[in-house]
């Protein structure tokens, strides 16, 4: 099976519009109220302007999708549908986190949502709660349940971190989409010629119990790890785990990256890092992730383990992403610890970092540039509000 998240796209309205439809009617509603519910709701193009909409396709063909509109503080979930004979395959949990990923990524801290009777179990099973009722005529009840769950940042104080290698199963996405990663790495490559298909590490699998993380990881091409990502990380299996450097100054600002037009991540704001490649299995099969915060440090910044302090240790989960993140103290103020790394980047090869940001307080966090997990760290260190 071929499952691939997208947004949705204007030649999409009647195919959702049919959706909606087929998976409302599947719940057993009385005849007439389906049919005056295929009367008064259809997906239009006024319907696509407004909102956050993903498509999730099962072999080439959409079999269901979300939509929800951004608002002060949440996001309002107005879609969720999955045709009856995808139902029970884990498409719409799988719709649900990524809409949860993309409200996080807005930094929004809950999800809203009016259920439909049937689905009332089915969101309660993920988290959300019941806020109110209001009168629904289509309903058996006769009401229909405001919902909410919180989207609070995930941090986890660490006291140590395992990461073994897999080597006896290949990576199942990798191996059931060869031909769609090589057609979809050529046109990555056309768009961006700097773009280099090495080997990665992903993780296949963890627990994380009284602060010690474990994993298992397995290696794939560059160009798998992309095709996954673009196809909006179409399982809930994997997690691109990764290594981060979270530089705090002797003034207490802490610097981050802002990445170049060059890389698989343009204009993304975090903290120095990388993903784990097969330099860092050591010969008895672990895999060295503190060590790769340190080897992604020194190539992205120029600093190395004589010009920092380690500091306490952490697993962000940001949906897919897992970020084990170090805090390291550096003893140079932010102004000149900025512009020492500015000059490395500028004089390496790569010149991975544009810009470096110098983030104070939590109101420096606002672009939505900002990956979640890097803004969470941040509003976890950072002090509460800037001075009057």
């Amino acid at each position: 099976m071929t499952l691939k998240l997208r947004p949705a796209h204007a030649g999409d309205t009647d195919i959702l519009t049919d959706i909606l439809h087929r998976s409302k009617a599947s719940w057993g509603y009385a005849p007439e109220r389906i049919e005056a519910f295929r009367n008064e709701y259809r997906i239009t193009h006024a319907t696509l302007a407004s909102l956050d909409m993903v498509v999730a396709e099962k072999n080439g063909r959409p079999v269901a999708f979300a939509g929800g509109k951004m608002r002060e503080d949440c996001l309002y979930l107005e879609f969720l549908f999955v045709v009856p004979e995808a139902m029970r395959q884990g498409i719409g949990s799988l719709l649900l986190q990524r809409m949860a990923d993309r409200a996080r990524t807005f930094g929004k801290n809950r999800i809203l949502l009016e259920s439909d009777y049937f689905a009332r179990p089915f969101y309660e099973n993920r988290g959300f709660t019941t806020l109110s009722e209001r009168p629904g005529q289509m309903s058996p009840d006769g009401v229909i349940p405001m919902m909410e769950k919180p989207l609070h940042a995930e941090i986890f104080p660490l006291k140590s971190v395992k990461l073994t290698m897999d080597r006896n199963a290949p990576w199942a996405f990798e191996r059931r989409h060869a031909g769609e990663i090589e057609t979809h790495w050529t046109e990555l490559c056309r768009k961006n010629p700097t773009l280099w298909n090495g080997r990665t590490l992903k993780l296949a699998g963890y627990t994380l119990t009284d602060g010690h993380f474990t994993g298992t990881c397995r290696e794939c091409s560059y160009a798998a790890f992309l095709t996954w990502r673009d196809w909006g990380a179409p399982d809930l299996d994997t997690y691109n785990i990764f290594g981060s450097a979270v530089l705090r100054s002797s003034d207490g600002a802490l610097l981050y990256g802002v990445m170049s037009e060059n890389t698989a991540n343009a204009g993304r704001i975090y903290p120095p890092g990388g993903n784990l490649d097969p330099s860092d299995i050591r010969a008895d099969g672990n895999v060295d992730i503190l060590g790769a915060i340190f080897r992604e440090l020194e190539e992205e910044t120029g600093l190395c383990v004589d010009d920092i302090t380690t500091g306490p240790l952490y697993a962000i989960m940001d949906g897919p992403r897992i970020s084990i993140a170090r805090v390291l103290d550096v003893p140079l103020a932010s102004e000149p610890l900025r512009e020492r790394i500015l000059t490395h980047s500028m004089e390496s090869e790569e010149q991975e970092l544009s810009d470096i940001r110098i983030l104070r307080h939590p109101q420096d966090l606002v672009s939505p540039n900002f990956v979640p997990f890097a803004r969470d760290i941040a509003k976890m260190l950072l002090p509460a509000a800037a001075p009057a």
